[in-house]
């Protein structure tokens, strides 16, 4: 068997991530036929099919499904090695900025690649709103950010496009309640803008009964059955339900994440470091 090219696999992994041939195509930087061409190459040299097409979704099959755990930690393996290699000769300070609607476990785990692979380099964390932080970059305050919006910015790396969904307690009934209690995030965040937007959308009655930056008072506020709120692809708890689309609630959609950078950024530390963020989001 030839030796896989790590395009092929990156490639694989941001298919299966956002099922979405034309989604993972952007999010790589390619064609929708070239993303198409890497699965299909991928797929005969394994000699097995790794996806379900149709119009409407884009699913893998069990082969697939067992193939991504093997994927993800064979690319991780490719980068952390290069890494490594390079890992003495790194060092510098960066000023990161990180959204506080998904910075839970996101800087713990950047913190601690960062630490174990380049002792020499120094991360300065500041977490806020996608708003402020994209201030920031732009007035050179901040080196990067990991941003959450609802709209792509044309100067912003692509690093996600997670569903939103409503979420609630497991007895919560969104018809009993005449003007709906809703949790979330201050305004200049994503989440609660796709909150507001849908809830106006249906022209649902609603108010505000927790806003706070902090998610753990947001996931009690839903869980105790005292409001709903939006959450994304991945962050809700396992003792809190999503709510379907209905009549009083419309989809939340999708939101983007992004990386910004200063535009006169160029170091390697820079360069380590972006990889190092995109390495956290699955099919980055």
């Amino acid at each position: 068997m030839a030796d896989i090219d790590t395009r092929l696999l990156r490639s694989f992994l941001t298919v299966a991530a956002e099922r979405s041939f034309s989604i993972a195509a952007e999010l790589r930087g390619c064609s929708q036929g070239t993303m198409s061409l890497r699965i299909r190459t991928l797929e005969e040299q394994l000699g097995m099919r790794l996806f379900e097409r149709n119009r409407a979704d884009v699913r893998l099959t069990d082969a697939g499904r067992d193939l991504l755990p093997a994927a993800q930690a064979m690319v991780d393996l490719h980068d952390r090695l290069l890494d490594r290699a390079n890992s003495k000769l790194i060092e510098g300070s960066l000023r990161v900025g990180i959204a506080e609607d998904c910075s839970s476990s996101l800087f713990p785990q950047l913190l601690s690649r960062t630490r174990e692979t380049y002792p020499s380099l120094e991360l300065y964390i500041h977490c806020g709103s996608s708003r402020e932080l994209g201030l920031k970059v732009g007035t050179g305050e901040l080196d990067l950010a990991v941003v959450m919006m609802q709209k792509e910015l044309p100067s912003a790396a692509k690093l996600s496009r997670p569903r939103l969904f409503w979420v609630s307690a497991p007895d919560f009934a969104v018809a009993d309640w005449p003007v709906l209690p809703l949790a979330g995030y201050p305004e200049g965040y994503a989440l609660r803008e796709a909150a507001v937007a849908a809830l106006k959308s249906r022209e649902t009655p609603f108010r505000h009964v927790l806003t706070s930056s902090d998610d753990r008072a947001i996931q009690s506020a839903v869980a105790c059955g005292a409001a709903v709120a939006v959450m994304a692809e991945g962050t809700v708890p396992g003792d809190l339900k999503t709510v379907s689309p209905s009549p009083a609630l419309s989809s939340p959609g999708r939101a983007f994440i992004q990386l910004l950078e200063r535009p006169d950024l160029q170091s390697e530390a820079a360069q380590i470091v972006k990889r190092e963020m995109a390495s956290l989001f699955p099919g980055a």
